[in-house]
């Protein structure tokens, strides 16, 4: 094990959510080509909620305590994916659908991984949580609203009932994502 690792802590998604997903992708794939993505793997997709970045190879048994706990503390919630968007405005870099629910779950998740991380050194988010899936990234960025009204979903119920921590490799053809630990919420 090398010494420091890239991680994050995500939600995994249901097959059914996965399914809705791709045919998203295959639909805005027929007018995304000027953007020049970089289309999300089906095996890499999940919903961030704390990106730690490079952490100490020592740290794991840390994070994994702090993955049972958060874990335990939370009960398995309902959302939905509701709508396709892009983050970056009129120059959009990223392709997401985000994921609805009405349970502060998600949202007290997000929060707690992010003051146990900045425990551990980690910088506390300065954006707001939004929770969402990455369809692709652009390498040009540019106007995504063809892009956005192409791969149009249809509102998805997901059950989200487990916590992963994931390590990041990066790689020639793009970063490749593997659980390092998982529990069930509640």
């Amino acid at each position: 094990m090398s010494d420091s690792l890239r991680l994050f802590f995500a939600l995994p998604l249901p097959e059914a959510a996965l399914e809705t997903l791709v045919a998203a992708q295959a639909r805005a794939k027929a007018v995304a080509s000027r953007l020049s993505p970089r289309w999300t793997k089906t095996e890499q997709m999940h919903v961030t909620l704390k990106f730690l970045g490079p952490m100490p190879a020592d740290a794991l048994p840390r994070l994994e305590e702090i993955l049972a706990t958060r874990a335990a503390a939370a009960q398995p919630f309902d959302a939905t994916l509701s709508q396709v968007t892009a983050f970056g405005g009129r120059r959009a870099r990223v392709l997401v659908v985000e994921l609805a629910t009405e349970s502060p779950v998600l949202a007290a998740l997000a929060t707690g991984l992010d003051e146990d991380a900045a425990a551990l050194g980690v910088a506390r988010e300065t954006r707001p949580f939004r929770a969402h899936v990455t369809l692709a990234r652009f390498k040009h960025p540019g106007d995504a609203r063809a892009v956005i009204d192409a791969a149009e979903v249809v509102p998805v119920p997901v059950s989200c009932g487990e916590l992963r921590l994931y390590r990041s490799e990066l790689t020639p053809s793009g970063s490749r994502y593997t659980p390092v630990a998982a529990r069930a919420l509640g």
